[in-house]
């Protein structure tokens, strides 16, 4: 059984929110850099916290599965993640082996109100 684990860093991250306000949905969109080619079933698992966090911010590692004989090359990477937005939640923040990425989200219909008045 292949193990997942990190990949080697994170290049970008994107947090939004789609949905409404009954239902909203926090979605993730990653870009990574794996350590060799051919990473497979990369994708993003979300921290499980029994209390919310302090900071109101949702930990994400992106991992994959490493093949077992892969040249070293760093090869690009994504993954999404779609998932009901807690209240607490003010952002992201995605782990990788060599750094970490932040991003926070704002709530769309918090933005201004002008749409509804079209």
């Amino acid at each position: 059984r292949v193990m997942s684990e990190l990949v080697r860093e994170i290049v970008e991250v994107n947090a939004s929110i789609d949905g409404d306000e009954e239902n909203p949905l926090l979605i993730v969109e990653v870009e990574g850099l794996a350590s060799t080619a051919g990473w497979t079933n990369v994708r993003l698992e979300p921290h499980v916290t029994i209390t919310p966090p302090e900071d109101g911010v949702q930990d994400f590692d992106l991992v994959g599965d490493r093949p077992a004989d892969a040249a070293e090359v760093l090869s690009e990477v994504e993954a999404a993640w779609e998932g009901s937005l807690e209240d607490w939640c003010i952002g992201v923040r995605v782990h990788a082996i060599d750094n970490l990425i932040e991003d926070e989200i704002f709530e769309p219909w918090d933005e201004d109100d002008e749409s509804e008045a079209a």
